[in-house]
C-alpha cells in the first residue's frame, strides 16, 4: 500500500538491501534504547489527557490528525509516525473516541487494522509486524543493558540537542534525512554519510521536542523490508512506572502467559511480547491524568436542548446518506440523552443526508442534520423532540 500522500516505489534490491544493512545497524545501536515510560511525563500526561469525539468516515491520516495536533495549544502535540505500508487515505470507522488522546488513537489505529505504541517521545502506528519489529529495535533488553556501559547517552526529549523537526508536503526519504542531520548539532558514530533512500514522496510533518537520534532511526524505520510474523510473538523488555501498575498484570497474562516482571524503585520492568506491552500502554494511557471519578446520578442542568445547545466538545464527522433521525439520536447519545420523534415526521427523519464536518460541537452538526432533512428540535424534558418543520 502506498505511503502518505503517494509513493514510488523506484528502488532496486540492491540499494534497499544497503539501507536494511546499514541503516538498521543504527537501530541495533545500544543508544537507541527508548527511557522508560513513566506517568510522570509531560509526553505521557499529553496522551492521557482527556479526548472523546467522532471522526467515523474519515481517512486514516486524518483522523490520526484531529486526535494528535491540539489547534490552540501547539506544546500539547503529540508526535505520531505511521508505516508507509499502510494506506493514509483509509476511511476508518472508530466509532466513540476516548476516554483519552491514546485510547482514541488506538480506536482509530485498529480500525484500519493497526497497532499503537509509544516509544520515547513518539506513537509509532502501523502494521503489528512493523510496530513489533521497530519496538523491538529500540527497546530490547539487551540494548539496555549496553546502555548502561556505554560512554554517552543519547539526547532525549527536553535536551539540548531535541528539537522541533517539520518537513512540507512531497518531501522525500533523502531530504527528511539531511534536514535531521543539519538540525543535529552532534553527529552519531557511523554516520560519515548520507545513503540513498528509495524514493517517496513524504506529507507535511511535524515532530515535536524529538532526539536527532530517534528521529533518523523513524526514517530509517520506514524502509524495514520484509517482516516476518514470527517476531511478533519474541519478547522484548521495557521499564514504566505508572500507579496501578502491578495490578494490571494479571490481565496482561490473557495476552502473554509467559510474561515476566521486575519491580524496583517504583518502576515496573516487563519482559513482554509486544502484543502485552501494546495492551499494557494501552490500559495505562486509557486513563484520564488526574480527572476527577464524575458523581454518579448527579443531574446535569438545563433541560435536554439546553445541554445540547452549552456543550463545548467539538467532533468532526463525515457523512454520506444516513437517515436523519437514527444519525441524531447516535449524536445526542454522547451526552446521554434520548430522542422522542414524532410519528408525522417520518418522511423527515428517513430522509438521507450527506454532509462533511470538522471541529464542529454536536449542536452545529445537529443542525446542520434538521437543516437538510427539514426537521425542527425542541426540548421535552429530559429528552429532545423531533418534529417536521411546518
Amino acid at each position: 500500500m502506498p505511503h502518505p500522500l503517494r509513493s514510488k516505489p523506484l528502488v532496486c534490491t540492491a540499494v534497499l538491501t544497503v539501507i536494511c544493512v546499514l541503516h538498521l545497524a543504527e537501530l541495533s545501536n545500544p543508544n537507541a534504547a527508548a527511557e522508560p515510560l513513566s506517568q510522570k511525563d509531560d509526553f505521557a500526561q499529553r496522551l492521557r489527557e482527556s479526548h472523546t469525539g467522532l471522526v467515523d468516515g474519515q481517512s486514516l491520516r486524518l483522523a490520526i490528525g484531529i486526535v494528535s495536533q491540539h489547534q490552540t495549544q501547539p506544546n500539547r502535540h503529540i508526535n505520531t509516525w505511521l508505516d508507509r505500508k499502510v494506506n493514509p487515505d483509509y476511511p476508518v470507522s472508530p466509532g466513540n473516541l476516548g476516554p483519552t488522546r491514546y485510547a482514541s488513537l488506538c480506536k482509530i489505529a485498529a480500525s484500519a487494522g493497526c497497532v499503537c505504541y509509544p516509544v520515547d517521545n513518539c506513537v509509532l502506528i502501523g502494521r503489528p509486524s512493523w510496530v513489533a519489529e521497530l519496538s523491538h529495535r529500540l527497546d530490547s533488553d539487551a540494548q539496555d543493558d549496553a546502555q548502561n556501559d556505554a560512554p554517552g547517552r543519547r539526547p532525549g526529549r527536553g535536551d539540548a540537542e531535541s528539537m522541533d523537526l517539520q518537513w512540507p508536503d512531497l518531501t522525500t526519504p533523502d531530504e527528511a534525512l539531511q534536514l535531521v542531520r543539519g538540525h543535529s548539532a552532534g553527529r552519531q558514530s557511523g554516520d560519515h554519510a548520507p545513503l540513498a533512500l528509495p524514493h517517496d514522496l513524504w506529507p507535511e510533518t511535524l515532530l515535536r521536542d524529538i532526539s536527532p537520534q530517534l528521529a533518523l532511526r523513524l526514517i530509517a524505520g520506514q524502509f524495514l523490508g520484509q517482516l516476518s510474523d514470527a517476531r511478533i510473538d519474541v519478547p522484548f523488555a521495557r521499564s514504566y512506572q505508572f500507579a496501578g501498575a502491578s495490578r494490571a498484570i494479571a490481565e496482561l497474562r490473557k495476552t502473554d502467559p509467559n510474561l515476566q516482571t521486575k519491580v524496583s524503585g517504583g518502576q515496573i520492568r516487563l519482559l513482554a511480547t509486544p502484543a502485552a506491552h501494546q495492551a499494557f500502554c494501552r490500559q495505562m494511557l486509557s486513563i484520564p491524568d488526574g480527572e476527577p471519578v464524575p458523581a454518579q446520578g448527579a443531574p446535569a442542568a438545563g433541560n435536554a436542548l439546553e445541554r445540547l445547545k452549552t456543550n463545548q466538545r467539538t467532533f468532526s464527522l463525515d457523512v454520506a446518506d444516513k437517515p436523519a433521525g437514527p444519525l441524531i439520536q447516535a449524536l445526542v447519545a454522547q451526552l446521554g440523552l434520548q430522542c422522542q420523534f414524532d410519528p408525522a415526521a417520518n418522511p423527515q427523519l428517513e430522509k438521507r443526508v450527506s454532509f462533511s464536518a470538522v471541529d464542529q460541537t454536536l449542536w452545529q452538526l445537529v443542525r446542520l442534520i434538521t437543516d437538510q432533512a427539514s426537521l425542527k428540535i425542541d426540548a421535552a424534558g429530559d429528552k429532545l423532540r423531533l418534529s417536521a418543520k411546518n
